[in-house]
């Protein structure tokens, strides 16, 4: 079976998700929506998709093309609209991250899905880069031992005006937890595959910020093994440099991604050498850090191609659907907590946050 789909949304990630799909026998784009349909008709021309039928009205494209799923890659606060109207019609629905910017929204969707008996994918597609596969295989099977702390640091001045950059997050609210930390948040989750029971949490925006809310997140999480993660982030550096590390401790060593999408390391603990030596190691004697294989990803394409490949296994009844909007609202929780932690000055329990938001028990 190829699933049909009608993809809503032509922008910069659009373009990354039209040309997966060209590239994928799992799959088709039946046609593209987008509200300026002379700039749609030249980009399918571009795309070299000249015969593929574009629409400036969802309902119109919905009930002309029949499609098994839509596609949603536009801003968020539309989502819930779009989400509803490809429930109505009988499709499934693959939306790009967050679900919505409300917890409500989010939930009434995955009603929605449950209630039409539709599938409802939210685009975490940084799950399939070859690295976070490799990070969440070596930590199940304790490689390094039982996981003890992490750090996740994601600093990078990224102006928000820049012509290939989406424009709608210099508006919305808080841009950097919803539009980026979302991820982060969702890797820790996914790759410790732990949930957050408490979170402790800031945000905040420099003066010299591009972004109308907060572009920086610092947040403590308590996961429920006991883990503890440090995240620090932000879209509003004081340096041009991209700077990414993610390290977790363990009781046998650490376990080091250096950039965004590749550079995993390695190191064994020694026991025996914090007896001996210098009191503050950082010369030879210190364990060695070791390269650890990884599949090489081209990031935003193959990642979004396990995406996919995992939608259609579902939408065809081969395998169940991992990536779901139920999950999902754990992760968009978790971020809205942070941004509710911050604003009370508080640390939160997840499981009262989830309840006070109406989030069925059975769900979680």
């Amino acid at each position: 079976m190829t699933v049909r789909i009608l993809q809503v949304g032509m922008g910069v990630r659009g373009r990354q998700w039209a040309e997966v799909i060209r590239t994928e026998s799992c799959a088709v784009n039946v046609g593209y929506m987008r509200p300026e349909l002379d700039i749609a008709r030249r980009q399918v021309i571009e795309w070299g998709e000249p015969d593929t039928p574009v629409f400036d009205d969802l309902e119109t494209a919905i009930r002309t093309l029949q499609p098994d799923a839509v596609l949603l890659v536009t801003p968020p606060d539309g989502h819930h609209d779009q989400a509803s109207l490809a429930f109505k019609y009988g499709c499934h629905v693959l939306c790009e991250k967050p679900l919505t910017e409300d917890l409500d929204e989010s939930i009434d969707l995955v009603r929605q899905a449950d209630e039409a008996g539709k599938l409802l994918m939210v685009g975490m597609n940084f799950r399939y880069l070859g690295v976070s596969q490799k990070i969440r295989q070596m930590l199940h099977e304790r490689a390094l031992g039982e996981p003890g702390f992490g750090h996740f640091v994601y600093l990078r001045n990224r102006d928000g005006r820049r012509p290939d950059l989406n424009k709608f997050p210099l508006t919305m609210r808080q841009p950097m937890l919803l539009e980026q930390s979302v991820h982060h948040l969702d890797l820790m989750r996914y790759c410790y595959d732990d949930e957050v029971v408490a979170v402790q949490a800031d945000t905040w925006n420099p003066s010299w910020s591009t972004y109308a809310d907060d572009s920086c997140v610092s947040a403590l999480l308590e996961f429920r093994s006991g883990l503890r993660a440090n995240y620090l982030g932000t879209w509003t550096s004081g340096w041009n440099r991209f700077c990414f590390e993610w390290r977790t401790d363990c009781s046998g060593g650490v376990l080091i991604q250096k950039q965004q999408f590749e550079e995993l390391y390695q190191a064994k603990m020694n026991p025996e050498s914090a007896l001996t030596g210098e009191l503050f190691k950082t010369g030879p004697e210190i364990e060695p850090l070791q390269p650890v294989a990884v599949e090489t990803t081209r990031a935003f394409y193959d990642d979004t191609r396990g995406l996919l490949r995992e939608f259609a296994a579902a939408v065809e009844g081969r395998a169940p659907l991992v990536t779901s909007g139920k999950d999902h609202l754990k992760t968009l929780g978790l971020v809205l907590a942070c941004a509710e932690a911050a604003r009370q000055g508080r640390r939160l329990l997840m499981a009262d946050f989830y309840r006070q938001q109406g989030i069925p028990d059975e769900w979680l």
